[in-house]
């Protein structure tokens, strides 16, 4: 199986992966496939934004592409550190968490899936998509080290959101005067994730999760901020098997079970329905 950033679909009895936008697409409807749908787009914008910032810390021109394979990977990765320093939004904080992802290019990508399916006019693929219940520990405890209180929370609030901060801060106000990071976790967990989740959910015919189960297993390194956490990426050693000799019990027996949804779904379109073996 191969895995990227966007999705996964079913085609016949195996595997395949294709762009979450081009599955929008009426060129493909009467292709009989399910989807299994991760994750989101860049706009050109923020890709351009992103890439000035850090051709400034590699002394590089924007379109100087020989320039940018010059550098070496330590040097791009001290780059990067150095302008997340710069920005406290966020939005913004989202594009170097991931700084390369697929990007709207208005030829097989014309907008965010999650604006594009508000308007579309044929009906919509079967699918599976769901979230985390702690996608943005590792957005937040990686970008502020040290506590946030009440001002510079709604401070980041507001120039995240701008003017629909005081909705955000309504549905999300500050809690006394402790540190406010595991609320910015909350916040940034229902808007990067679980929103879209439910657009997609009132859309199309579909089923959800919530993943909740943190690692049973020393398999965070030196990010050891998600320990006992259910950090971004947390599922994909249980949905892939790639560190079974190390799981407890308990995460073989998880494994299992999302392995079988996820099998019953490609192959009768319900992930909840047992497999039989034919017996002829």
């Amino acid at each position: 199986m191969l895995l990227l950033k966007c999705n996964h679909f079913f085609k016949l009895q195996s595997f395949k992966t294709l762009q979450c936008q081009y599955l929008l697409g009426k060129k493909i409807s009467s292709i009989k496939y399910h989807v299994i749908l991760l994750n989101l787009y860049r706009t050109y914008a923020e890709y351009v934004t992103s890439g000035i910032l850090l051709d400034e810390q590699l002394n590089c021109s924007y379109t100087d592409i020989s320039c940018f394979r010059a550098a070496s990977y330590q040097q791009i990765a001290a780059a990067q550190k150095v302008v997340n320093t710069l920005l406290k939004s966020l939005k913004i904080l989202l594009i170097f968490f991931e700084p390369w992802v697929p990007t709207i290019d208005n030829l097989i990508v014309h907008g965010q899936a999650v604006d594009t399916i508000k308007n579309v006019s044929f009906p919509l693929k079967p699918l599976i998509i769901g979230t985390l219940t702690e996608e943005a520990v590792l957005y937040i405890y990686e970008d502020w080290h040290k506590p946030v209180y009440s001002t510079q929370y709604t401070e980041i609030t507001v120039a995240t959101f701008n003017r629909r901060a005081l909705k955000v801060l309504e549905r999300f106000p500050p809690v006394g005067t402790r540190d406010q990071r595991l609320l910015l976790v909350s916040v940034g967990t229902h808007w990067m994730f679980a929103c879209s989740t439910r657009v997609f959910a009132r859309k199309a015919a579909t089923y959800t999760y919530v993943f909740g189960y943190p690692l049973d297993f020393d398999g965070w390194d030196n990010l050891t901020l998600c320990n006992d956490y259910v950090c971004h990426g947390s599922k994909l050693s249980y949905v892939f098997e790639s560190a079974l000799v190390n799981f407890t019990d308990a995460g073989r027996q998880l494994t299992t079970n999302i392995v079988t949804s996820w099998t019953n779904f490609g192959k009768i379109h319900d992930p909840n329905q047992p497999v039989i073996p034919s017996l002829l």
